[in-house]
Formats: C-alpha cells, sequence, structure tokens
C-alpha cells in the first residue's frame, strides 16, 4: 500500500467520524427541540427560548460537519487520483 492510499483511508476513517458527529449532533438538535415541547407544554418560556437557541447552534455544527465531511471526501478523492496518475 502506497503512502497515498494510507493517506486516503486515515482521511476516510475522518470523515467516518466526522459522520458519525453530525449524526450526535443532529440527535442532540432533536431532543433539544424535544425539551423546548415540553416546557411550552408547561408554559416556561425562559426554558424554550434557550432550548430553540441550543437546537438552532446544533443545526448549525450540524451543517458545518456535514460541509467538513463533504471536503474531506473530495481530499480523499484527490490523493487517490494523485496516486492513479504516478
Amino acid at each position: 500500500m502506497s503512502k497515498i492510499d494510507e493517506l486516503a483511508e486515515l482521511i476516510g476513517g475522518v470523515t467516518e467520524q466526522i459522520n458519525e458527529a453530525t449524526a450526535a449532533s443532529g440527535a442532540s438538535a432533536q431532543e433539544a427541540e424535544q425539551v423546548g415541547a415540553t416546557a411550552a407544554a408547561l408554559g416556561a418560556e425562559g426554558v424554550i427560548e434557550g432550548m430553540a437557541e441550543v437546537k438552532s447552534q446544533l443545526d448549525a455544527l450540524s451543517e458545518l460537519l456535514q460541509s467538513a465531511s463533504e471536503r474531506a471526501d473530495e481530499i480523499k478523492a484527490l490523493a487517490l487520483s494523485v496516486a492513479e496518475n504516478s
């Protein structure tokens, strides 16, 4: 296995970890939304606003992680392309 192939494999591992973090962030955002709904049922306005902000920030994190995953895939493809053309 060439060094470039090893690099591509490592990048694939990083991509997998990023995807796991994205899924966890999405699950946390969903939980924040559920807590907000419960707070709404109980009439706790401050909690509702706070959980909406938490969900918003988690959604933004998920988007950032998804972009990082896509970029890692692009870098992996580039590394493999370089390996093929060497």
